[in-house]
């Protein structure tokens, strides 16, 4: 009895509880239906052809090639999931990647849900994260295959090609549009970033683009951090400045560093490039900066 249709009619019977199948037990309709749902749980465990023929249907997963994240990571990685923001999220998981290190099981749906939602994460980085076994879990789902496709490192091309050294970047160009400095390469000069600040203080010709002021926290190098709340504190206490633009500036230098202050937290807890990590560390190792309040 092992063709749908047979085991159709077997179900049908017991849900009935007709005396068209007897069976040597006490209840017939009760073991037919039990075995129905082993037959069904068989049938789903057992690769069919279609199955094997999807990327990675009907296989054994893979072991993972790297240890996962320290712990310190795994935390900031669970608190910074509370609250999902695509460009933290993002920077958490190329700092994993780039530690040689592999995102812990349990975070995998929570990840992969986000990611599935928005191309703002980015998927490249998540791929590399998860590791062979993670990218066979999205396989495994219908819906994340996009998502499984977009994840796949790329492989290594080699040295880049020579590429003429960048034109430079003036600070009247920042001001017009500030994006042009996340696109300049670093190291950035003290001119450079005193513009993005003076965008952010709305000295910019136009306001500066959604999310701009968390990209660029996630860009600044560590050694510049103090500088935020210094200039900060610079254009808040601009005489010129109504109550709502206070507000509107100080919404902006939080998020710039709440974002600094995160990538310094992620570094910290991914350990020094000799792979030493300290799982009881919970800051970045400086003083918290504080934006003064309006």
């Amino acid at each position: 009895m092992s063709t749908p249709a047979q085991w159709a009619e077997l179900v049908t019977t017991a849900l009935l509880g007709t005396d068209r199948r007897p069976m040597d037990v006490a209840d017939p309709p009760v073991a037919v239906l039990h075995a129905a749902a082993r037959h069904r749980v068989l049938d789903r465990l057992a690769p069919s052809t279609a199955e094997e023929a999807e990327p990675g249907g009907g296989q054994p997963a893979p072991a993972q090639d790297r240890p996962e994240a320290p712990a310190a990571a795994d935390r900031l990685l669970t608190d910074l999931l509370r609250a999902p923001d695509p460009t933290l999220i993002s920077c958490w998981l190329l700092a994993c990647a780039d530690h040689a290190r592999t995102v812990a099981a349990i975070r995998w749906t929570p990840l992969a849900r986000l990611a599935a939602r928005t191309t703002g994460y980015d998927r490249s980085a998540l791929g590399a994260s998860l590791g062979p076994r993670g990218r066979w879990f999205l396989r495994q789902n219908p819906e994340w295959r996009k998502l499984a496709e977009d994840a796949v490192p790329p492989v290594d091309a080699g040295p880049a090609p020579h590429e003429p050294a960048p034109t430079r970047l003036l600070a009247e160009e920042v001001l017009a549009d500030p994006e042009r400095l996340l696109a300049h390469p670093q190291p950035w000069e003290p001119e450079l970033v005193s513009a993005a600040y003076a965008v952010l203080g709305g000295e910019g010709q136009v306001p500066p683009p959604r999310g701009f002021a968390t990209r660029l926290g996630v860009a600044l190098p560590v050694a510049l951090y103090p500088s935020i709340a210094q200039a900060g504190e610079y254009y808040l206490l601009a005489p010129d400045a109504s109550p709502a633009q206070r507000r509107t500036v100080r919404d902006r230098f939080v998020a710039l560093e709440l974002a600094a202050y995160a990538r310094a937290a992620i570094d910290h807890a991914f350990g020094d490039a000799d792979g030493a990590e300290d799982d009881s560390a919970e800051t970045t190792g400086f003083t918290r900066a504080e934006i003064p309040h309006v």
